[in-house]
């Protein structure tokens, strides 16, 4: 029997696409799952339960949940290594045990908070640390020859919350493994009982520069609990947020990679043309960061019967200013060759990870959630795909995205009426519900558990914890001077991972 039918068999639940297992009918899952290709979407626990996500097909959910036994579990990272990183999390918030897991140590809890599994209806007594984070090196990495480098906030720059220990050798890095947790910010306890526009405003904090898609996921995530749907106008108009907020980031993400790899002139024109773009539309949408804007039941902005006008300014300052763009990065003496050779990604490991979005489409990959949502079905056209996987192909589909957005946007103006999109009054008392989006990185989804008319839960799947692995296994071999070129063309993002 595969996964699916095996989930399937279980006991239905209040919710249609979730079935609650027994301990064998979970290891029987576990074990179908190392011989199966079902998509998996994220493991999480709330204290009683522990449950796990799956994506059969782009749009169908499937969820297995299992009670917990004395704290434990057998472990889903037999089967799919990255459940790993999702099992540390529940054991370091809830103190619940992966059994079998292929990783055990600390993901964000490194024994310097004031209480150990804080989210447990009984915590612990706090760690014995105060101050430093001690770092527990595998058996591969000591093996390679123990830490012999390190890049992050433990070494004193202005590097990312993240910090990578290796094993170098002369300029070339050997072994590499990952240090998260400087960023964690407690999501997991803020969101239960909240109120659904706190809950919102902090799912737009989650991710500096996807704050449009984590807020447009939830806010579906909401009304798909409350048995509501927001109207065609209204979903368009999120299309327009979340396609400027992809052309806003990946503008940022080129001109970090053109400056890290010399290519000043190419990173100044990225700046420019973004900060163009946004001086056109803060004042029509209400800000720069363009947070706050999709809430449950509909949009906020502050001119909204401009913003069809807007897109079609959009669109005709992006006919100005891309093809030039497109063409000096094309051009750049040695900026092709600077980046032609950094962090080759195979598609094989994309696939045991998970991770989608551009880094996927960069390697061959035919992966776009935009493709099965309704509202872009005449608006979304193929990306140009890629073979190679490395930073070059991933800086070319940012790129290309970017030429696609604003092409969306000039064809999405014409459609937005004055109406504002509406609002729909939403009924929030229990229920659970999922939103998905397509974010700058891919897949940006929202599991929520509403009761009493506040939020009880919330579960969030980014393509953090699988760009983090990507990274991870993309290190050997590489250049140490290359580490910042990698990481920012996989987009990795500790604060997502930490939580």
């Amino acid at each position: 029997m595969d996964a699916v039918s095996l989930i399937r068999s279980g006991q239905e639940t209040e919710t249609p696409w979730r079935f609650r297992l027994d301990e064998l009918g979970w290891r029987d899952m576990v074990t179908a799952l190392g011989q199966d290709t079902l998509p998996f979407a994220g493991l999480w626990c709330d204290g009683a339960d522990v449950h796990a996500l799956f994506m059969p097909s782009p749009t169908q959910p499937l969820a297995a949940t299992l009670a917990l036994e004395n704290g434990r579990y057998p472990a889903l990272s037999p089967a799919r290594a990255v459940s790993s990183l999702y099992e540390r999390m529940a054991y370091d918030l809830y103190g619940v045990e992966a059994m079998w897991a292929v990783d055990v140590r600390p993901l964000v809890d490194h024994e310097v908070w004031s209480a150990t599994a804080p989210l447990d209806a009984s915590p612990g007594l706090a760690g014995g640390r105060k101050g430093q984070i001690s770092f527990q090196p595998s058996e591969t990495l000591l093996a390679a020859g123990g830490v012999t480098g390190g890049v992050g906030p433990a070494t004193g720059g202005t590097e990312t919350s993240l910090h990578v220990a290796m094993a170098v050798s002369g300029e070339t890095i050997v072994a590499a493994e990952t240090v998260s947790g400087y960023a964690h910010r407690g999501l997991a306890a803020r969101w239960r009982n909240s109120r659904l526009e706190d809950a919102c405003r902090l799912s737009g904090r989650v991710v500096a520069g996807c704050s449009v898609a984590h807020q447009a996921a939830f806010s579906q995530a909401v009304e798909a609990a409350c048995g509501s749907k927001v109207g065609p106008e209204t979903a368009l108009i999120r299309v327009v947020l979340m396609e400027l907020e992809r052309i806003l980031l990946h503008l940022h993400t080129l001109a970090g990679l053109a400056r890290g790899a010399g290519a000043l002139l190419v990173a100044s024109r990225c700046a420019w043309f973004r900060e163009k773009l946004l001086a056109l539309s803060a004042p029509v949408i209400g800000s720069r960061l363009l947070m706050d804007h999709c809430v449950p039941g509909g949009t906020r902005l502050r001119e909204a019967t401009g913003l069809g006008d807007l897109c079609t300014s959009l669109a005709k300052l992006g006919d100005e200013i891309y093809p030039g763009l497109a063409t000096l990065w094309q051009t750049y003496p040695a900026l092709s060759v600077r980046l032609s050779g950094v962090g080759p990604v195979d598609a094989a490991l994309l696939d045991r990870v998970g991770l989608d979005g551009p880094v996927a489409r960069a390697a061959g990959r035919d992966c776009d959630g935009r493709r099965t949502q309704r509202v872009y079905q005449s608006l979304w056209r193929l990306t140009a795909g890629r073979q190679g996987g490395t930073a070059e192909d991933r800086a070319l589909i940012l790129l290309d995205e970017i030429g696609e957005s604003l092409r969306m946007l000039g064809e999405a103006g014409p459609r937005l009426g004055l109406t504002a999109g509406g609002r729909v009054d939403l009924s929030p008392d229990a229920g659970e519900g999922l939103g998905m989006a397509e974010g700058p990185w891919g897949t940006v989804l929202y599991w929520v558990r509403l009761h009493a008319g506040r939020v009880a839960q919330v579960f969030v799947h980014d393509p953090a914890p699988a760009a983090l692995m990507v990274f991870e296994a993309a290190l050997p071999g590489q250049d140490l001077a290359d580490l910042g070129l990698l990481r920012q063309s996989l987009g990795v993002n500790a604060a997502a991972l930490d939580g």
